[in-house]
């Protein structure tokens, strides 16, 4: 019996001791990481405690949360984010957000309610912790722009998870019943003709880099995108498509990306009573009728020397990536 009250002795104190361990390099490790991102021009603020939990949990709890990138086009804050992990898992993390934030974005502000955020994800140990997988998912989202316009999503559900290809990635998104701001059905569709709400948007996605993600150390940046389902369910409305595309070192993609869009002469009625010039053109809805097979259209949309194409007419510039 002395023996073995010995032994559970000894073991506690170890656990007890790779508790206080483990606390001070999370501690330490947040330390860094504020100062990286301080180095690269961020603005980081919060209160904490350090870490909690003993001894059990690695549990941090960040208050009065503030982020500004280094142009002041991005910016979030947030009241309070926990991060907590199991002491015997540390690798794997629980994310515990507040229910409202403001994120500011170019020319507006949003602020954001949500009813309980959660969010998970699993880091590999090491110096620059890359991600490995990383779940988030939130119900009954507001957004209200200082521009006027409000929005409310039902569900919203978001995932990675590291895929076998060298840094690439699985991604997943689905937002169901998307309310349509009101200001701005009321400049395009003024009598109606879809639905108040998006029924469903999803993406499902294999993404490569040029490194893993890391919660540390230089951020990775976008090669290729491999896009298995990009779909919209909005009443009579329905697109679904497929591509890939890949990303040079100026961030302008280069692929096809194929669009079946059935409804799609209704999308063109409301853009044309927009104003919108392109949608206004009758070479535009005779070409488009060409190629549609009865109410669905099949469009491939080309992205080469920084400009977008649907056949032989040119949609505009070619977003951005990085």
């Amino acid at each position: 019996m002395r023996f073995i009250l010995i032994l559970v002795a000894l073991l506690a104190l170890a656990f007890g001791g790779w508790w206080f361990w483990g606390s001070r390099a999370v501690d330490a490790r947040l330390a860094e990481l504020t100062q990286e991102l301080r180095v690269a021009g961020w603005q980081v603020d919060y209160a904490t405690d350090g870490t909690e939990g003993f001894p059990y949990r690695f549990d941090l709890d960040l208050r009065e949360l503030s982020l500004v990138s280094p142009d002041g086009v991005f910016g979030w804050q947030s009241p309070r984010l926990r991060v907590v992990a199991q002491s015997y898992q540390p690798n794997r993390l629980i994310l515990a957000a507040d229910e409202t934030h403001r994120v500011s974005i170019p020319g507006q502000d949003l602020d954001i309610t949500v009813a309980g955020p959660r969010a998970s994800g699993a880091v590999e140990i090491g110096e620059t912790l890359p991600l490995t997988e990383f779940t988030a998912e939130a119900g009954d989202l507001a957004v209200a722009s200082s521009q006027g316009w409000e929005t409310r999503v039902a569900s919203l559900l978001a995932a990675l998870r590291a895929s076998g290809g060298v840094n690439g990635y699985d991604a997943y998104a689905k937002a169901t019943d998307v309310a349509v701001p009101q200001m701005w059905r009321a400049a395009w569709d003024p009598s109606g003709r879809l639905p108040a709400e998006i029924a469903a948007l999803t993406l499902d996605a294999e993404l490569g880099f040029d490194a893993p993600l890391t919660l540390s150390g230089a951020p990775s940046r976008i090669k290729s995108i491999d896009l298995s389902d990009l779909s919209l369910d909005w009443g009579p409305v329905r697109a679904r498509g497929n591509g890939a595309l890949q990303v040079g070192a100026d961030g302008v993609p280069e692929g096809e990306v194929l669009l079946e869009i059935t409804g799609w002469e209704t999308l063109l009625d409301l853009a044309a009573q927009a104003r919108v010039p392109l949608a206004e053109s009758s070479l535009l809805r005779g070409a488009l009728g060409t190629m549609a097979q009865g109410d669905v259209l099949s469009a491939p949309i080309t992205f080469a020397n920084g400009m977008m194409r649907l056949g032989f007419i040119p949609l505009g510039p070619a977003p951005l990536l990085r």
